[in-house]
């Protein structure tokens, strides 16, 4: 009567322990599917994420590209000038233009190219040009009067580049820290997005583990307990008398 009691249980703990094996394949292709749904869901919000740091750096990088074209195409207004520029250049603008002085001296430059420095044209326009200009006292009143006009004007240039460069570098400054301030919160927004998204995955991936654990639980005690009565069983057939022995 004992052993067909163990026969018994027997029976119905290797149909418990199929039945918890196919339970525990079950839930874990549930878990695999649960996990690839969470992680499809972290890879969207990183490609956003991606996405609004190029945005970012795109509207950073564009500032400080206009503020440095900016001031190339300005530089030119902040080129240094010196007394002789002032003597040559033929401008409106420019009272200490001196047209027969950048004639003469063109003249001579020019001699000097085609001719070289011991050509006696060449000497000849050399002396008659010092003794015109170089060496005029008259002359150097104006090209000292120049190089007073020119200091001034390149200080004001220096004054006016020093302004302009910190003007672009605050502006510049202001819009990178405009930038930050929404790439920060459309990163919270879009975690927030995230969570949102990803709660009832976690929900019902953490029930997900508690089933598991709880499952195995019970088939981890249900073949302890086929193998106590698979052993009492072969203990019992070990017992019964054999005939003929």
């Amino acid at each position: 009567m004992a052993y067909l009691l163990l026969l018994h249980q027997k029976m119905s703990l290797k149909r418990k322990v199929n039945k918890l094996t196919l339970a525990q394949t079950s839930i874990g292709t549930r878990k695999d599917r649960i996990t690839k749904r969470i992680e499809a869901v972290q890879k969207s919000f990183a490609k956003k994420q991606s996405r609004l740091e190029a945005q970012a750096k795109q509207m950073t990088s564009m500032t400080n590209s206009i503020m440095n074209n900016n001031m190339l195409a300005m530089s030119s207004q902040f080129q240094m000038v010196d007394a002789q520029s002032l003597l040559l250049t033929n401008d409106s603008n420019n009272m200490y233009y001196q047209k027969e002085y950048a004639e003469s001296y063109k003249k001579l430059q020019t001699a000097i190219q085609e001719k070289g420095y011991d050509d006696p044209t060449v000497k000849d326009l050399q002396k008659q040009f010092e003794a015109n200009f170089t060496n005029n006292k008259e002359f150097q009143e104006k090209m000292q009067q120049a190089q007073q006009a020119a200091m001034q004007i390149n200080n004001q240039k220096a004054i006016q580049k020093q302004m302009m460069q910190q003007y672009c570098s605050t502006f510049t400054t202001n819009v990178n820290d405009q930038v930050s301030i929404w790439l920060e919160a459309k990163t919270q927004e879009l975690e927030d997005e995230e969570q949102m998204a990803l709660a009832p995955l976690n929900e019902e991936d953490t029930l997900i583990d508690i089933e598991q654990a709880s499952n195995e639980a019970q088939l981890t005690y249900a073949q302890s307990r086929l193998e106590s009565i698979e052993s009492a069983l072969s203990n019992a057939t070990q017992d019964v008398p054999k005939f003929g022995a």
